[in-house]
């Protein structure tokens, strides 16, 4: 077997595949008129363009808060869910739970498009009940589940 031959010796975990798709994805450069779509359908900004080194596509993006999501979700609707995650920090050293959020927007002409981003339910950062994405979404704990997605 030559250096450049690998074998699996079973399917990849689910996050490994995400992953996998996520820098597939990353590396592919988007068509400019689906760009220009996915922005007009969202409302973004004259220039904006996913940005690659956040492992953003035309169709999966991320935004700072859910107060930004929450912006978008009132302004162009769409399909809210939550899951946990397992984040990692500190350059891979360590991991973190968290609840992410996405809004799953159909755009006219490209398909379904993600948005997501973590809640942040720390005292510092705060999190809000009261926003609509954040209650439709039926957000939960961080902690909640760390032992599975760990084990997973």
């Amino acid at each position: 077997m030559s250096t450049t031959d690998v074998r699996l010796t079973g399917p990849l975990p689910s996050a490994a595949r995400v992953a996998l798709r996520r820098l597939e994805l990353a590396l592919s450069v988007p068509d400019p008129a689906v760009v220009a779509r996915v922005r007009a359908a969202l409302g973004f900004e004259a220039g904006w363009e996913p940005d690659s080194l956040l492992g953003e596509t035309a169709s999966y993006l991320t935004v700072w808060s859910q107060h930004e999501l929450n912006d978008l979700y009132l302004r162009v609707g769409g399909a809210v869910s939550a899951r946990q995650v397992v984040r990692r920090c500190f350059g891979g050293v360590s991991t973190r739970t968290a609840t992410e959020i996405t809004l799953t927007v159909d755009v006219d002409g490209v398909g379904l498009v993600d948005v997501v981003t973590d809640v942040e339910d720390d005292a510092e950062h705060g999190y809000r009940t009261d926003l609509p994405v954040v209650a439709v979404a039926g957000y939960g704990p961080a902690g909640a589940g760390a032992d599975e997605l760990e084990a997973s």
